[in-house]
């Protein structure tokens, strides 16, 4: 279509390049009254967009927030014990750190009025851990302590699985009988009676007594319970003005290790 303009000569319109304005005018939109005569706009195609959601279409991210954030807690909980640390003796900025990470990392408390908590998941076992106050190593009177051998504090944190105290029937915890086919009933020969068997069982070295010194600070594993209510003496200390003598007794599901030192 070209471009066409129009004229107002004595009441009448007429089109350039032959074309007649009332041809034109029936083309183009009626005129508002009392506006005078203006050429047809010309309006070039625009992009197609997506139309604007209404509020009956929008998706409930709430509700798909809440099931992410409680599923990732399950899979949290399925892997260790949520477990909460106080601090209840003042201080500006309280912050932890301890053997569940091998001392790598301080975490900060959130100040919840006069008390500093924080909430943590850790698997079962004990562990040691120590606050730092405005910068000072401290530990928590309230809660089990101990010193190492330099003479440093540290809190004990000892968390164990849920385990009823009467269990009403074990019929289900009985493992099956071996298959008869894993028996071959092979006689003892000559080789087999020549061995000597050893004057001490290998169990019994595996005990907290006898333990590398990398080891005081990490997880402390549960002793095994052929170690239990024995009396051993540590090893490597021929040298020195002292022995030291250790036993582990248990009592229900905690396990408490005595070291008594005694002079040469």
């Amino acid at each position: 279509m070209g471009n066409a303009s129009s004229a107002v000569e004595g009441g009448e319109e007429e089109g350039i390049d032959g074309v007649d304005g009332q041809d034109l005018m029936g083309q183009s939109p009626p005129q508002s009254p009392g506006r005078a005569a203006q050429a047809p706009l010309l309006f070039t195609p625009q992009n197609p967009m997506v139309p604007l959601q209404r509020p009956d279409d929008f998706l409930p991210m709430g509700n798909t927030w809440i099931q992410n954030t409680s599923q990732s807690d399950d899979i949290i909980y399925e892997q260790g014990i949520p477990t909460m640390i106080t601090w209840s003796y003042g201080g500006k900025e309280v912050a932890v750190e301890g053997s569940w990470d091998n001392w790598i990392t301080k975490k900060v408390l959130q100040k919840s009025g006069k008390d500093f908590t924080i909430m943590k998941v850790l698997p079962s076992g004990v562990y040691q851990f120590r606050f730092s106050v405005d910068g000072e190593c401290r530990y928590s009177p309230d809660m089990p302590w101990v010193r190492d051998e330099f003479g440093n504090a540290f809190n004990i944190l000892d968390l164990q699985d849920k385990v009823p105290e009467e269990i009403g029937s074990v019929a289900g915890f009985e493992p099956p009988l071996s298959p008869e086919s894993s028996y071959n009933n092979r006689p003892l020969d000559s080789e087999d009676l020549a061995k000597e068997p050893p004057s001490v069982p290998p169990q019994l070295g595996c005990t907290l007594l006898n333990s590398s010194n990398s080891d005081e600070n990490s997880l402390l594993s549960r002793p095994q319970h052929v170690v239990l209510n024995h009396l051993f003496i540590q090893k490597g200390r021929s040298g020195e003005p002292a022995v030291a003598l250790g036993a582990t007794h248990r009592f229900r599901a905690k396990y408490v290790t005595m070291v008594f030192y005694k002079s040469l």
